[in-house]
Parts: C-alpha cells; sequence; structure tokens
C-alpha cells in the first residue's frame, strides 16, 4: 500500500525551487495535493530535495530567538528580560503567568518545531531501499533527518519536559486522544536517533555544497550525545552516575580523536561572532560540529541578529532581547572574552558627529550582549588583538535592522571540552589531567587566547572544579547562546537558588569579588533580586518549564498541565 506524504511537506522540499510565504501552519490533509513515496522519494536524487526542505523549516525553527519559547531562557541569571517589546520576557523573568500574547509568540516556535519533526518522520519512514552507493547516500540523508529530529525534540524537551512523542505525523487538529510522553522516553528517541545518524553520517561531505551548507557530520551527532547525556544525568530524568558516565566517554571520542574530526579551539573568541565568517574560512575548527547555514535572502535568513541585542534607544531601535543582568555581569572573569561579550560603550554617528553612551546611559542601564550585534550585510566590521575597530567602535547604528545572512553556530568544541570535564568529575570523584587541561584551555583562552597559561587553575577540590566548570560554560555560553545557562540552572537543580538573591547568590560565585572592581556597580550596591524586577512567586520544579501553548491544549485536554507531575 503506497504511502501518502502531505502537500505541505512537498511544499517544503521544494523550498529551494519556489518562494514560500513563510506560513507555519501545522499540516493538514489535502486530497487534491496528495503525492506519493513512488514520486516524491523514489531515489537519492528525489531525497536530497526533502533534505533541503527539511533544513529550510529547521533553520526557520532555530533562528528567530523572538516568537519562540526561548523567552523561558530570562529565567535564567545571565539574561535580563523586559516586556517593552516582548512581554513574554518578562513574565518569564518575573515568573508570572504567561499572557495570551505570550502564548501566542511561543505557539509560533512550538509550531515550526513540530514542522520539523513532521518533515524528519516522513523522510525517516519512507526512504527507499536501494543498493550499493546510491544506498550509501541515502543513508546519510536518513542520518540527517535523524539528528534534526533528535535536536528539535532535545530542543522542546528541555523548554516543556513532557510532551507529544510523534514519530508519524503530529496534527492537533485530528488527533484529539495522543498524550504526552515523559521526558524519559522522548530522551531514549534522541539517544535512538543519534546513535543512527552516528552510524550512518559521515567524518566530512565530498561535495562543498553539503559542508558549507551546514549538513550535518558524525562529529556533529557525537557532540550532541554527549550533550545529551549530561543533561539527562540531572534534572527531572535524574540519570545520575550511568549517563554522565556516557557523556565523558563520548566527549572523550571526539578529545581523542578531534585531529581525524578537525575540531579545535579559534585561537581567540571574539573569531567566533565575524559577521563575515562562513564555513572553512578560518583556520580553528570549532564551528564544524553544528551550523545552520544562512544567507540573508528570503529564503535563507535569521533574526538572530542583530536587533535582538541591540538597545531600544536610537538610534538603533532594538528588541531588548539579550541584556546582562548586572551581578552576572560584574562578576564576568576579566579577560578578552568579557570585553567582546558585552557591549558597554556605544559609539554611533549622529548629524556627521560620533557619539558616545556608557551602558549606564543608555535606556535599559544594563550591558547588551555582543554576540549577535553585528550582521554580515553591512561593511566594516573589524576586530581583532587589538579590540573593536570600524563598526565595532564607532558606528555601531550600522545594522541590517532585523534580519542578515550571518551563519548561526549552534554547537562548539568548547562545550564538548567542558562537558567531559564535568561528566569525568562527578563519575570518578576528582578531576584528572584531562579534565584540567580541558577546562584550562576554554579558561585561557577566554582571557588572553590559546597558547596563554595565566588562567590556569589546578589543585581544587571536586566540589571546586565542578563549581568552576559549571560557571565557566555559565560565562562562555552566555546571553542567548541557545539558553545553556538556563539548562544547566535546571539540570542541576539551582533555579530556585540563582533567582533568589545576589546576596545568597555570592557564595555561589567561584570568581572573587576584586573582579568587580573598576566598575560603577558594586555587588553591594545591587539590589536583592538579580534583576531590577522582583519575582512574582518563588520557583518551583513545576516553574522551570512552560506549558503545552493553549491552542493544542484546548483541542486536545490530555496536553494540558503537561508538568502536574511536578507540583
Amino acid at each position: 500500500m503506497k504511502k501518502i506524504i502531505t502537500s505541505s511537506i512537498c511544499v517544503a522540499a521544494l523550498a529551494l525551487l519556489f518562494s514560500c510565504t513563510g506560513n507555519n501552519e501545522f499540516l493538514k490533509e489535502d486530497p487534491r495535493g496528495m503525492v506519493t513515496t513512488e514520486n516524491l522519494m523514489s531515489d537519492a536524487d528525489n531525497m536530497q530535495l526533502m533534505i533541503n526542505g527539511l533544513y529550510w523549516i529547521w533553520q526557520r525553527a532555530m533562528t528567530r530567538p523572538y516568537e519562540s519559547p526561548e523567552c523561558k531562557g530570562n529565567s535564567a541569571d545571565d539574561r535580563l528580560g523586559l516586556p517593552p517589546v516582548r512581554e513574554e520576557d518578562g513574565q518569564c523573568e518575573t515568573n508570572s503567568p504567561i499572557s495570551a500574547g505570550g502564548d501566542a509568540a511561543i505557539t509560533r516556535g512550538w509550531e515550526r518545531c513540530w514542522n520539523v519533526i513532521n518533515q524528519a518522520n516522513s523522510i525517516i519512514n519512507n526512504a527507499p531501499e536501494k543498493e550499493g552507493a546510491e544506498a550509501d547516500r541515502i543513508h546519510q540523508m536518513v542520518g540527517q533527518a535523524h539528528f534534526i529530529r533528535a535536536y528539535t525534540y532535545l530542543y522542546l524537551i528541555r523548554y516543556f519536559n513532557n510532551i507529544p512523542l510523534v514519530t508519524t505525523a503530529y496534527d492537533p487538529d485530528k488527533d484529539r486522544t495522543m498524550t504526552v510522553s515523559p521526558s524519559s522516553e522522548i530522551y531514549e528517541l534522541i539517544v535512538s536517533d543519534l546513535k543512527t545518524a552516528e552510524q550512518w553520517l559521515p567524518i566530512k561531505y565530498d561535495d562543498p555544497l553539503l559542508s558549507n551548507g551546514g549538513s550535518v557530520t558524525r562529529a556533529a551527532a557525537k557532540a550532541l550525545l554527549a550533550k545529551v547525556y549530561l543533561q539527562r544525568a540531572g534534572f527531572p530524568c535524574n540519570g545520575g552516575t550511568a549517563d554522565y558516565k556516557l557523556a565523558m566517554e563520548k566527549a572523550k571520542e571526539l578529545i581523542d580523536n578531534a585531529g581525524t574530526y578537525g575540531l579545535g579551539l579559534y585561537d581567540h573568541f571574539y573569531q567566533l561572532w565575524d559577521p563575515y565568517w562562513k564555513p572553512n574560512t578560518h583556520q580553528g575548527k570549532e564551528e564544524v560540529l553544528l551550523f545552520i547555514a544562512c544567507d540573508g535572502t528570503d529564503e535563507g535568513y535569521s533574526v538572530r541578529s542583530p536587533n535582538p541585542s541591540r538597545p531600544n534607544d536610537d538610534p538603533f531601535s532594538g528588541w531588548y532581547l539579550f541584556q546582562s543582568e548586572l551581578y552576572f555581569f560584574i562578576y564576568f572573569p576579566e579577560g578578552e572574552r568579557k570585553d567582546f561579550t558585552f557591549v558597554t560603550d556605544y559609539y554611533y554617528t549622529q548629524g556627521g558627529q560620533v557619539v558616545h553612551k556608557t551602558w549606564q546611559e543608555i535606556q535599559i542601564a544594563h550591558p547588551m550582549y555582543r554576540k549577535w550585534w553585528a550582521d554580515d550585510l553591512t561593511e566594516g566590521w573589524v576586530w581583532d588583538e587589538n579590540g573593536p575597530g570600524g563598526n565595532w567602535l564607532n558606528n555601531m547604528d550600522a545594522c541590517a535592522t532585523w534580519y542578515n545572512g550571518r551563519d548561526i553556530i549552534m554547537l562548539r568544541y568548547a562545550d564538548v571540552l567542558l562537558t567531559y570535564a564535568e561528566a569525568q568529575c562527578r563519575v570518578d570523584g576528582s578531576p584528572n589531567a584531562l579534565s584540567y587541561q580541558c577546562l584550562n584551555a576554554v579558561r585561557n583562552r577566554a582571557k588572553a587566547g590559546v597558547g596563554t597559561t595565566s588562567a590556569s587553575v589546578s589543585g581544587l577540590s571536586a566540589n571546586d572544579f565542578l563549581d568552576t566548570v559549571v560557571w565557566e560554560r555559565a560565562y562562555e555560553f552566555a546571553g542567548g547562546e541557545f539558553e545553556s545557562r538556563w539548562f544547566d540552572l535546571i539540570r542541576l537543580e539551582l533555579v530556585e537558588k540563582a533567582t533568589t538573591s545576589a546576596e545568597s547568590a555570592g557564595p555561589f560565585m567561584p570568581y572573587p569579588p576584586s573582579m568587580a572592581s573598576g566598575w560603577r556597580y558594586e555587588p553591594s550596591d545591587i539590589i536583592p533580586a538579580l534583576s531590577m524586577l522582583d519575582l512574582q512567586k518563588p520557583y518551583t520544579k513545576h516553574d522551570y518549564f512552560l506549558e503545552i501553548p493553549s491552542r493544542d491544549a484546548t483541542l486536545n485536554p490530555n496536553l494540558k498541565d503537561n508538568n502536574a507531575n511536578l507540583r
């Protein structure tokens, strides 16, 4: 019997050939548009169209930090969420009920992710059986679908926890009986998907169009699998030592074979955020783990930068999505990484003159995060060992408004190094030489660049070592880099501590108060909440996660209160 594929999947698969409207409605069956696997995925060439479409809708789901569940990242202690532009940001910041407007924004991100999963399911379930070289090519493409499905499911469960587990097609308009599955079961699917991807994906692609276009690789599957094990080891699955051991082993596979996979750290942190970065254009290979290719066209633009990380003051007209908590900023370790991570001085052109404002003088009175500031459509962004130059220094109003073509780096080698360091210490009870090497490599690059040693640590107790690793990850991936900090706080059950007061959080900081010297605000000046807003109510485990959007929960009451077990 012929398997039926809905017409909306075909539209996504042909996205590179036809202009799409960007409508992310769920898949709806239309008998007039039915096609079958005989003429849609009959061979590798036709399957490539489906894979192209999968990457296209995945890019749409992952490059929109607004209108997505990523607003929940404002609950962490590295980001400040304010409501002037996106009300859901302020609601997550204060642990308030999500309003109808916030629910609508989160729903759009939720639907984009299910479009991705539906497309991946169709590819996985309908791939033709071939032999020889064509079979190998098809396996590569099915491996990509398994990887993208795993990544998208991980994205969803870390925000929502218990959600539907679907391996066919998800359509809430039709299926009113589906229930949520515990995240532990969805982790099992994610692990299975990544093991398949690990087996079928290549180390590298012979076709430069695939490698330069962001096609996922075996190294990406291994790195994401290590990250999955690390996350599953903690709350809410609490896999413990067994999962930490798996995370340690998988991360070590990459570290031991870094040369084979072309992995390493860039010499300097700021090189990661060069707006003109394209695959294979830098000596370092840190980015090859995972990135999403964008080209700035109507079919391939990103809105992850620059406006989300700009203030709303004239002439910037930004969206206030990525600004720093003061306490986090003050205690952030000094060095190249801090200099680049935060925008503390604003230089822009007005009436032919260069105007300078400090972060205390802008409306928000908080530093902004710089990672997403620049765009690749405006010439003149220069940053090197001498610090900022060009637009970075004196023309920060230059931007491509709300979209750009920057490729988005999603998974970095630094994460692998820190994953190994933490997991090994938790498994063995003390850090070994390789764990110190991994931690110190990230710390030294952050302070003054690869090859320096002044930021190295040694002889720490197990607890101090773990604190240092966890905070190093917070600093390395701060400011909306796929909410790394928020997920660590959940995994380690530190949300309540991070959202109480600066005084109670202080002893948890592994860096001394002297780090704050030279700034206008000292820790004692900061008002008890970590942000300028007060929590509406204290956090509980139930508040770690978002509710499934009301549209789906209304259509199917079985999806309501997806985290009732955490009350």
